[in-house]
């Protein structure tokens, strides 16, 4: 006798409905016994035996530390693939989506990992990406072990990364502002410099080193784009800088360099532009 697909009760053979519940009989099971699937797998405590729960970071029976192989494998695998991974992109993604494992030991080892990445990285989104793993792992640490005393090691190690993230904030913003002054200044400096030597050369004196000194001035500054973290404003005042050297090489009374190094400036500033713009779509 078959049995019904909804309720599991026994069905008349050829019924088009289940006398119990109602439901309209389709294939009847060839079985005369109700089936039973057993799905997943059950963990259970390496010391006692005992059925483990989800995310169990000791055993509720005999107390036994649960610890994971497979999951301290798989943290020095993560690094290792990290380390070969080359785009911006992609390090961002496998940060962001590796699991966490649930043991003390491992999550511990993945916020000294983690920790150590975030501080000295230069690129943005990777930053974000440690910074956002990283509080993840200390929820879940305060998720399992906010009652065990080794819990003390992972906040201190939480409390030290804050404390070092704030310190290295600071000094590059620091370093930040300083070297967007320094490269303005030396911009202006480089302008105020051809400008004496167009009075110079109108005078009949030699201006032929002032026009070198403004002229390296300005090539130095706009090659400073290089370096990473320029503002809009540092291409604007190197491509002004750029304009105003191709305009003031026509006061001179001779063909001067000045119109030269004023063409390499731009084409510094255009390509040092574009070029941060790839990066950051990247």
């Amino acid at each position: 006798m078959p049995f019904c697909t909804n309720c599991g009760s026994e069905v008349a053979d050829n019924a088009k409905f289940c006398n119990n519940c109602g439901s309209a009989v389709g294939q009847p099971y060839k079985s005369k016994q109700r089936e039973t699937v057993y799905e997943g797998n059950i963990h259970k405590c390496p010391h006692c035996g005992e059925t483990l729960d989800s995310f169990a970071a000791s055993c509720p029976a005999c107390g036994y530390e649960i610890r994971g192989k497979k999951a301290a494998d798989s943290v020095q695998e993560f690094y290792s693939d990290l380390r070969t991974t080359r785009t911006t992109v992609q390090k961002d993604h496998m940060i962001r989506n590796f699991p966490i494992p649930n043991a003390k030991e491992d999550i511990i080892e993945f916020m000294i990992l983690a920790s150590s990445n975030i501080l000295g990285e230069d690129e943005r989104d990777i930053y974000e990406a440690w910074i956002a793993k990283f509080e993840q792992t200390y929820q879940k640490a305060q998720l399992l072990f906010s009652n065990d005393s080794d819990f003390e090691k992972i906040q201190r190690i939480y409390d030290n990364c804050l404390t070092n993230i704030d310190a290295e904030s600071q000094r590059k913003l620091s370093k930040f502002a300083f070297d967007t002054v320094i490269r303005n200044i030396a911009a202006c400096v480089g302008v105020t410099i051809l400008v004496i030597a167009v009075i110079m050369d109108r005078t009949g004196s030699d201006a032929l080193w002032m026009e070198w000194a403004g002229s390296i001035l300005l090539i130095v500054s706009a090659f400073s784009l290089i370096k990473r973290g320029a503002m809009l404003i540092d291409y604007v005042v190197s491509a002004v800088s750029g304009l105003l050297m191709l305009w003031i090489s026509t006061m001179f009374n001779y063909d001067s360099l000045v119109q030269l190094c004023g063409k390499i400036v731009l084409v510094i500033v255009a390509v040092n532009y574009f070029k941060s713009l790839n990066q950051s779509k990247k």
